[in-house]
């Protein structure tokens, strides 16, 4: 066997591998929906934290938020999390809660979360929000 055959023959191997990959890539790709923003919160509040998530009834501002929204209670503090699919829409959902009044330090913005808390959050509080934010 020549010097250029065995090469042509580790090329043409390599190649083959390359579009095996790719093959099965998208084949996974288009067989599972990757979770949404919301989806992983709420299962990291729901797995990692042992919280109880619910949807935001009643709150008028929470509903309009593209990437969705929920609410749950984090160590007796009620919470409502907000995921903007934006800065735009960070800065419309923040808009939106301040207008009534200015709610201080209830209101957090991290990220693309915006979070509405029943009472001042302590650092714990706030904490477990953060971890669960993706």
């Amino acid at each position: 066997m020549t010097d250029r055959r065995a090469a042509r023959l580790g090329l043409v191997g390599a190649l083959v591998f390359v579009v095996a990959q790719l093959t099965v890539g998208v084949a996974w790709s288009v067989s599972h929906d990757d979770p949404t923003v919301l989806q992983l919160t709420r299962r990291c509040l729901e797995r990692e934290k042992g919280l109880a998530v619910e949807p935001p009834i009643g709150d008028a501002v929470a509903a309009t938020a593209r990437g969705g929204a929920l609410r749950t209670v984090v160590e007796g503090n009620l919470v409502t999390i907000s995921v903007a699919a934006s800065a735009a829409e960070v800065e419309r959902l923040h808009a939106g809660y301040a207008a009534p009044g200015d709610p201080g330090s209830r209101l957090d913005v991290h990220g693309r979360y915006v979070a509405l808390w029943l009472r001042e959050p302590s650092p714990t509080q706030r904490q477990a929000t953060y971890d669960c934010a993706y």
